[in-house]
This record gives C-alpha cells, sequence and structure tokens, in this order.
C-alpha cells in the first residue's frame, strides 16, 4: 500500500510544514478543551437550576393565587352570613393549613427579596379579614357587617395583582434563562467542534508526516534492494569474468586468424588466377570450377573431423588414380570438404599441373570458407555481448515489462556457458508459454543466483536440468542438478539474509534471500527439494501479477 502513494515535493513538503506548524501542543490544546468544556458544563447547569427555581416558584404562586381566591370566598361567605358555622370552620381551616404549607415554601425560597411585596400584602390582608372573622367569633355581627369591605377588596386585588405581576416576571426570567442556557449550550458544541477539529487537524498533520517519513523510508529500502541486487549482479560477474573473456577472445582468435588467411590466400590466387587459361586445358579447367563449386557447397559441413585414417583412405585412392603428390593434395582435399566421389576430379588431378589447380581452387574458397568462420565467430561475440548487455542492465523505471521468462533464462545460461561446456550436461526442456507481467532485470539475477549454486554444487560435473511449464495461471521454472545436495538441516535456513553454507569468500548469503523477495514482488512463491545428488528449485510467476 505505501507503493501507490504519491509524494509531494521537498518544496511543498516545507511549505506545509511552514502553513501548518501549530502555536501550541496538543497537550495544551487538550487541556484547555477539557476546562472551557467544564466551565461551560457548569454554568449550564447552573442556569437550568436557576430556571428550574423559577418554575417551581411559579408554580407556588399560582397554588397562592387559588388557595388565597378560595380561601377569600369562603372568608366572605362567612361575613355575609354573620357567622360561621362548623362546616365552614372546617373548610376554613383545611385551605389554611393548604396555604400555609405553601407560604413556608415559598419563604424557603433564596430570592425572597423579589417576594417582599408580596408577603406585606398578604400581610395586611390577613390581618383586616382575622379582624373580622374575630368580632364575628365574638358575636359582635353588626361591627363585622359594618367594616369596610371596599378597603379589604382593594388590598386583596393588590394581593392578587402582585402574584400575577410575580408570575409573569418569573416566567419572562425562566425564558431568559433558557435562552441564555442554549446560546451557552450551542458555544459549547461549536467550541468542541472547533477544538476537535483543530486536534483532528494537528493528528491528521501528525499522521500525514509519519506517512511520508514511512514513504521516504520505503523508496530508500527499494533504493537500497535494487543495489543490493546490482551489487550481486556485478558480483557474479566478477566471478565469471576469466571464462566471458576466454569465450569473447576464441571468436576473436578465430576472426584474426580467417582474416589473415584470407588475405594470404587471395595474394597468392591473384598471382596465379593468369596462368589458368595457359595451364588448364578446357577438359581440366571444367574439373577446377567444379571442384570450386562442389567445395562452397559443401561449407556448411567442412566441420568433418581430421584424422589420419580419413587421411590415408583420401591418399589411397589418390594414389589408385595414380595421382602424383598424392599426400599434398588429400590433404587440401580435406580442408575444402572434398572426402568422396573424386571422379570429377581425374582430369584436373592426371594433369601436368593438377596440384597446382588444386591449391589455386583451395586459395579461391579459402576467401568464402573464412569469412563464413568470421561470420560465425561476430555472431557468437555479439550473442556475449548481447548477454553481458542484457544481464548488466538495470532497469529503473520500476514498471513491470510484458516478457518472455526463457529470454532472461537464456542470457544467464550465456553468461555461464563457459562453465556449463566444460563437465556439465545441459538440459533444456522448454514448453510455449504466455508472457508474463514482470521486472526483467531482476528475474535474471534469480535465474543467475540458482544456476550459480546448481553449478558449485556440481563441482565434478553433472547435468543441469531447466524446465519451462505452463502451471496454473502462470508460469513454473524448475532448475534442477545432480550435485551434492542441500542437508536437512540447512535447508530452513537457506532463504535468511546472510546465511551461506559456502566457504569465506564465495558467498555473500543474499542470493536466495534476494531471489526470494524478488520472487514475492511478482507475487509468486519458490519451492525447494533436495536430497544427496539431486537439488530442484521451482519458482511460479502468475502470468498477470498484481501491482
Amino acid at each position: 500500500m505505501l507503493k501507490s502513494l504519491i509524494l509531494p515535493s521537498k518544496a511543498q513538503f516545507d511549505r506545509a510544514q511552514v502553513n501548518l506548524k501549530p502555536k501550541l501542543s496538543t497537550w495544551s490544546i487538550l487541556l484547555v478543551a477539557i476546562a472551557v468544556a467544564s466551565m461551560s458544563a457548569t454554568a449550564i447547569y447552573q442556569l437550568n437550576q436557576i430556571a428550574e427555581r423559577n418554575s417551581n416558584t411559579r408554580l407556588l404562586l399560582t397554588q397562592v393565587k387559588e388557595q388565597v381566591s378560595r380561601l377569600n370566598a369562603l372568608e366572605w361567605e362567612g361575613i355575609s352570613k354573620g357567622k360561621i358555622d362548623e362546616n365552614l370552620t372546617e373548610e376554613l381551616a383545611e385551605n389554611k393549613q393548604s396555604t400555609d404549607a405553601i407560604f413556608n415554601e415559598l419563604q424557603q425560597i433564596e430570592r425572597q427579596n423579589d417576594l417582599s411585596n408580596f408577603f406585606a400584602f398578604y400581610k395586611r390582608y390577613k390581618t383586616e379579614i382575622d379582624r373580622v372573622l374575630v368580632l364575628i367569633a365574638q358575636g359582635n355581627t353588626k361591627e363585622a357587617i359594618d367594616v369596610d369591605a371596599d378597603g379589604i377588596d382593594e388590598i386583596y386585588d393588590a394581593l392578587y395583582a402582585e402574584v400575577a405581576n410575580l408570575e409573569k416576571s418569573y416566567i419572562e426570567q425562566q425564558k431568559r434563562t433558557r435562552v441564555i442556557a442554549d446560546i451557552g449550550t450551542t458555544f459549547s458544541l461549536i467550541l468542541s467542534a472547533v477544538i476537535i477539529g483543530v486536534l483532528f487537524h494537528k493528528f491528521s498533520k501528525s499522521l500525514w508526516d509519519k506517512n511520508y517519513e514511512l514513504a521516504i523510508a520505503f523508496q530508500e529500502l527499494q533504493k537500497t534492494q535494487n543495489q543490493l541486487i546490482q551489487q550481486e549482479k556485478m558480483a557474479a560477474l566478477g566471478q565469471l569474468i576469466a571464462g566471458v573473456a576466454h569465450e569473447i577472445n576464441n571468436p576473436l582468435g578465430i576472426i584474426k586468424a580467417s582474416a589473415s588467411n584470407t588475405e594470404q590466400a587471395l595474394q597468392e590466387a591473384l598471382a596465379e588466377l593468369p596462368f589458368l587459361h595457359q595451364r588448364l586445358n578446357p577438359e581440366e579447367q571444367e574439373s577446377f570450377f567444379k571442384l570450386i563449386a562442389q567445395t562452397l557447397d559443401n561449407q556448411a559441413s567442412v566441420s568433418s573431423p581430421r584424422n589420419r585414417a580419413l587421411k590415408r583412405q583420401i591418399t589411397t585412392q589418390l594414389q589408385e588414380h595414380d595421382v602424383q603428390n598424392a599426400r599434398q593434395i588429400a590433404d587440401l582435399l580435406m580442408d575444402m570438404g572434398i572426402v568422396k566421389e573424386f571422379e570429377f576430379l581425374l582430369p584436373l588431378l592426371k594433369g601436368n599441373k593438377g596440384e597446382w589447380g588444386v591449391h589455386l581452387a583451395y586459395n579461391l574458397t579459402c576467401c568464402f570458407v573464412n569469412n563464413q568462420m568470421i561470420l560465425n565467430a561476430v555472431d557468437r561475440s555479439s550473442k556475449i555481448v548481447f548477454a553481458l548487455k542484457s544481464y548488466s542492465h538495470f532497469d529503473r523505471s520500476d514498471k513491470k515489462q510484458l516478457m518472455q521468462v526463457q529470454e532472461g533464462l537464456e542470457t544467464t545460461l550465456a553468461i555461464y556457458h563457459n562453465q556449463l561446456k566444460r563437465n556439465i550436461n545441459l538440459i533444456r526442456d522448454y514448453q510455449d508459454v504466455p508472457d508474463i507481467l514482470g521486472y526483467p532485470d531482476e528475474l535474471v539475477q534469480v535465474w543467475t543466483n540458482l544456476i550459480f549454486n546448481a553449478i558449485q554444487a556440481m563441482g565434478n560435473g553433472g547435468t543441469l536440468t531447466v524446465t519451462i511449464r505452463r502451471y496454473e495461471d502462470g508460469v513454473k521454472v524448475k532448475i534442477s542438478d545432480t550435485g551434492s545436495g542441500i542437508p536437512p538441516e540447512v535447508q530452513p535456513k537457506i532463504f535468511e539474509a546472510f546465511f551461506t553454507s559456502k566457504s569465506a569468500g564465495e558467498g555473500s548469503g543474499l542470493g536466495l534471500y534476494i531471489s526470494q523477495k524478488i520472487v514475492d514482488k511478482h507475487h509468486g512463491w519458490m519451492k525447494v527439494e533436495s536430497q544427496p545428488g539431486y537439488t530442484q528449485v521451482s519458482v511460479y510467476l502468475p502470468v498477470e501479477s498484481v501491482e
């Protein structure tokens, strides 16, 4: 997942650091947030308590108004009758008890200053009514009826109005308190959202910075791994350089010798060619040109081994036809690839200038033969150079390419040709398989490590088998050798970094470790099977690996 991260430029990253530089630490912001949240919660709680008390007070005032109104009606009923019977007495006592209980609750309210007028009016009203009721109880009905009823009613109306005003006042206070509490709650929520946003921004930036650092570290790790792969390739190439130099030196020697022979043959042929018509008659000339044509046709089979038995056989056949200097002519004919059917040469060979004609034909055809040898040597050198170039190349684009597994294997086998041709029998068992998406240069390192290990395991010679098969939805490559095998106690450790069973200086212990990492990068797998005298390493690569 760190492989698909798009990294900003260094300038953008520095600018982001400057723009987003915090003025307060995360813990400071968190402590301030907790303090503000605590104070806001306390204030809102107190406001809600005030609103609750106002609501309770208003409810008590409503009850007082109802009780006073009921009590007033009962008292005036007794005054108008001029007496207070038993039923009225009971009702007055019950209402008075309820009213006193409500007044006790009102007197316990903290904000009693707001109720001072109410208590004053009630006291005046109560004093006047009680005086009238006392007169009635004493039997002074006439005096009770003559009291100033209008004055008492005015006091009662003032008391009732005061209760109404207090109710209205407490209702307004309750509304204001609720509004302030709602504003405080909204402010707290907004402040909390801001603080959460700031903290989220800080943590997001911190996470972004960590991701950036991880991405840089991952890039450095990939770069280091790529350098290790390239160093391993160069180390292996350094071990092969003597053999590679020999492989290149042989074609160069062939080219040099062939060019020298061509130059000498052309000089001799050009010197003798003007005398062709003088020294050979028409029949001998016809045989001469047939010899040249036959020699050029036999170029593909010139590789007949030169041995004494064949030379004696040709010499004997020439002597049977009374050919002079049969031994020297036999050498020339063997070099020209003419080892049988000499009848068409008899007119030329039996002539006076037979050996001269054969030698001239040899010089003329030698140019073509040497040219073919030069082309073969150049082709061989080109293959070696191409293999070296492909082996040492490293693609830094880190992009997968459509590739053939066989090409990478053949490149590696060409590099190790000098070691393989000595005492190792190489078997190629290839099947047609589809191309895969992968990293060609890195897979060449895998084949190099596996083939090099196989060659070292077969120090005294053996058989190396390279197999390519279609397997499930990918390609499987198997590299097996008939070497000494891997001991069972060592097999679990062979893919560990810096583990090696070779002598000091012969291995870094990174070959199989890097190989497995490369195969894992292709989303494939490696498997090793080994026993004394046989080891097989299987590598599976999917056709389309996940990026």
